[in-house]
C-alpha cells in the first residue's frame, strides 16, 4: 500500500505506521507496523513528534481512512455554520470531496501551525490597540500613498453628459498593464463571450462603461496592494480567496435580474482589502488575530473584534470612502458579514454567501479559515436551490487558476 506522510494530529484509528519513529534519547518510540489510535497519537504529540509515515492494511481500508481523514479535517471548519442547513450540509459534503481527492493524489493536509506568520521580528505596529482607530490607521494610510489616478480620471469622464467608449478608452490605454489585464479578463470563459475583444472600445460596447470602469477598480486594487510584506501574508494565497469570491458572486449574480455581475465580481475581489490596510500598519497584531482565529477555531472577524477591537469591514468602508469608490461597492463590501445592514441587502448577501464558499473551497488548496456561516434569514432571501450548488461549485474550479494568472 502508498505510504503517506501526515501530521500526528490527523492519526486516525486504522492507520499503521510506516516508518519506525524515534525519540529524543534515540531509542525507538513506535516501530514499524504499529496499528495507530489514541493512545499511539498521544503519546506522539507528548513527545513532540510532528510528522510521521503512515500506510494502510489493503487499498479499501485506505480508501475508508483517507475518507474519515478529509470529513474530521473539513468538520472542525464548519462548526461556524447552521448544522440544519441544507446548502451548508451539500456545501460539506462538495468540500470533504475535493479533500478527500487531494488526499488520493499525495496532497499533504497543512499543520496546525501552517498560517502562523514568521519572521516578524523587524516589524513594528504603527497604531497599538487602544492608541489608534480606524480612522488613525486610514489617515496615515493616505499620507503615504494614493489609489491609481487612472481610476479618478476615468470616473470624471463617466460624469459627463458627452462621454463616449472613446474617450473611456483613452483614459485605460493610457496605462498599458492596466489595459493588458484588462482585455485578458475580458476575453476569459468568465465572461463567455463568443468573438474575442482586441479594443478597448469594443471591451465598452460589450460589457458597458459603468461595468468596465468596476472591472478597472478592482484591478487597480490589486496592484494598489503588492508591497506588502510576504512574511505576513502571501498575497498569491489571499488574492486567490478574493477572486475566488469574486467568481462565485458573479456566478450567482448572474441568476438575479435586478444585480450587475461585474459589480459584484468587483465586490468580491475588494471584500477584504481592509485586511491589508491592517497588515500595512498593524503587522503585529494581524499575525495576532490570525493566530488566535486558528488557535480557537473562530471566523478570522471574530478574532479581529476580540484582539483589535474593530474589524476590516470598518477598515474598508473608510478607505472606499475616502478613495470616492461607487457606493454600491462600498455598501456591500462594508456589509458583507451583516447584509441585515446594507443598503444593497441582496448584494452583500451574495458576496456573504460567495466568501463562505471561497472559504470552503480554499481548504482543499491549503488555506485553513474557518467558513463564517450566514444569518438564515439572509439565506432564505437569496433562495439558492441546494441541488445547483455542486455546478456551481465546478463552473468556479474551472475559471480559479486561468483567472488569478490574468490578474496577478
Amino acid at each position: 500500500m502508498r505510504v503517506k506522510k501526515i501530521c500526528v494530529e490527523y492519526i486516525v484509528p486504522g492507520m499503521i505506521l510506516a516508518k519506525s519513529v524515534e525519540g529524543l534519547d534515540g531509542t525507538e518510540l513506535l516501530a514499524k507496523g504499529t496499528e495507530l489510535g489514541e493512545k499511539e497519537k498521544n503519546l506522539l504529540l507528548d513527545a513532540g513528534v510532528e510528522y510521521i509515515y503512515v500506510t494502510a492494511k489493503n487499498e479499501e481500508l485506505e480508501q475508508s481512512l483517507l475518507q474519515t481523514l478529509a470529513e474530521e479535517y473539513v468538520f472542525k471548519f464548519f462548526m461556524y455554520v447552521n448544522p440544519d442547513n441544507k446548502l451548508f450540509v451539500e456545501l460539506f459534503k462538495i468540500t470533504v470531496e475535493l479533500i478527500f481527492n487531494k488526499l488520493k493524489k499525495g496532497w499533504e493536509l497543512p499543520c496546525e501551525d501552517y498560517i502562523r506568520a514568521k519572521s516578524v521580528e523587524r516589524m513594528n505596529d504603527l497604531f497599538l490597540k487602544d492608541m489608534g482607530g480606524p480612522e488613525d490607521i486610514i489617515k496615515h494610510e493616505l499620507s503615504l500613498a494614493s489609489f491609481p489616478d487612472v481610476y479618478f480620471r476615468l470616473k470624471k469622464i463617466l460624469e459627463s453628459s458627452t462621454s463616449s467608449a472613446k474617450d473611456i478608452a483613452q483614459v485605460i490605454g493610457s496605462d498599458v498593464a492596466l489595459t493588458t489585464r484588462l482585455l485578458k479578463l475580458v476575453n476569459s470563459p468568465l465572461f463567455g463571450l463568443t468573438q474575442k475583444v482586441d479594443s478597448l472600445e469594443r471591451a465598452v460596447s460589450l460589457v458597458g462603461e459603468e461595468e468596465l470602469t468596476s472591472l478597472v477598480l478592482g484591478i487597480s486594487a490589486i496592484r494598489y496592494f503588492k508591497d506588502i510584506p510576504p512574511e505576513l501574508m502571501d498575497m498569491q494565497t489571499f488574492w486567490k480567496h478574493s477572486l475566488s469570491c469574486a467568481i462565485f458572486a458573479k456566478i450567482i449574480a448572474s441568476k438575479y435580474k435586478d444585480v450587475s455581475d461585474e459589480t459584484l465580481f468587483t465586490a468580491g475581489l475588494l471584500h477584504d482589502v481592509g485586511k491589508l490596510i491592517l497588515f500595512k500598519n498593524m503587522p503585529y497584531s494581524s499575525v495576532e488575530t490570525l493566530v488566535f482565529a486558528r488557535e480557537n477555531m473562530v471566523p478570522l472577524i471574530e478574532a479581529e473584534e476580540y484582539v483589535l477591537g474593530f474589524t476590516h469591514t470598518e477598515i474598508s468602508k473608510l478607505l472606499m470612502d475616502s478613495w470616492e469608490f461607487p457606493d454600491t461597492i462600498n455598501d456591500i463590501v462594508s456589509n458583507h458579514h451583516n447584509p441585515l445592514e446594507a443598503s444593497f441587502e441582496k448584494g452583500a448577501a451574495i458576496i456573504q454567501l460567495a466568501d463562505n464558499l471561497a472559504n470552503a473551497v480554499g481548504l482543499s488548496y491549503g488555506t485553513t479559515f474557518v467558513v463564517p456561516g450566514m444569518d438564515e434569514e439572509v439565506f432564505d432571501k437569496l433562495d439558492i436551490p441546494v441541488n445547483t450548488l455542486k455546478s456551481i461549485v465546478l463552473q468556479h474550479n474551472k475559471l480559479l487558476n486561468g483567472l488569478l494568472s490574468t490578474l496577478m
